[in-house]
């Protein structure tokens, strides 16, 4: 039985250096998972609540336009759009292009900022009704 010492070693974190398409590649997989649990439960509970009648509507009308409800919406309006850029990111990888390391870096530093933008400007018009 060969010892790990032959063995060919994967790389590693403690091999790579970090970079921004790392935390954006996690920020992806995280915005997903957030997505698909948070926003599949209030999806769930916002259709039960109208199902089950005006005071059950009015209890979750109550939360969501709470100040923790607020917080749970812009939450999921930046993961959307987080998920959304890394998404035509890796789309546009797909088709091979993008991979040089300068075009790589940009778009991996810009899609963050984009989303915060993008969510910042909608959630300011949904508070002020400006941009």
């Amino acid at each position: 039985m060969a010892g790990t010492g032959q063995r060919p070693l994967s790389p590693h974190l403690t091999i790579w250096r970090w970079g921004p398409h790392m935390t954006v590649s996690i920020l992806h997989r995280i915005a997903g998972d957030g997505l698909a649990v948070v926003g599949g439960i209030g999806l769930i509970w916002w259709l039960f609540a109208a199902a089950s009648g005006p005071d059950a509507y009015a209890s979750f009308q109550h939360h969501a336009t709470s100040w923790y409800g607020y917080v749970v919406l812009i939450g999921l309006t930046w993961a959307f759009f987080e998920h959304l850029f890394s998404g035509l990111r890796h789309f546009v990888l797909d088709t091979g292009a993008g991979y040089e390391l300068r075009a790589n870096r940009l778009w991996a530093l810009a899609i963050p900022f984009a989303a915060v933008f993008v969510t910042a400007a909608i959630w300011g018009y949904v508070f002020w009704g400006t941009i």
